[in-house]
């Protein structure tokens, strides 16, 4: 499994309206994802303690060819005006600090009792 993750501090906007922007962040993954397939799950992390503000955006793939297909695809909607002002509306709401991509350990490790 690949995961590209997003590392972003919540604006000051977002910070004097948490509830506004909760409900904001819901809707935006549904338009965001709607049209990548190829995401097979998306997962969320919030800071509280330490670097606060702070979001950790998870999206998993399968291997490096489906992210390839995730980086097409949004190269092809962003040439959508519409689409890509919407997409940049995001900048109210937070700031990017930095981008990486992680991938699991070649060996079998980690568990979950869910």
């Amino acid at each position: 499994m690949i995961y590209l993750v997003y590392r972003m501090r919540l604006s000051e906007r977002a910070r004097r309206n948490m509830k506004e922007f909760w409900a904001w962040l819901e809707d935006r993954e549904r338009w965001f994802y709607r049209d990548l397939p190829m995401v097979n799950e998306v997962r969320w992390y919030y800071s509280v303690v330490g670097d606060v503000y702070t979001l950790e955006n998870w999206a998993a793939f399968d291997d490096e060819a489906a992210w390839g297909a995730y980086r097409k695809a949004l190269s092809g909607l962003k040439a959508d005006d519409a689409w890509e002002s919407e997409r940049v509306s995001q900048e109210e709401w937070w700031d990017f600090l930095d981008t990486r991509i992680m991938t699991d350990p070649p060996v079998a490790t980690g568990f979950s009792r869910r």
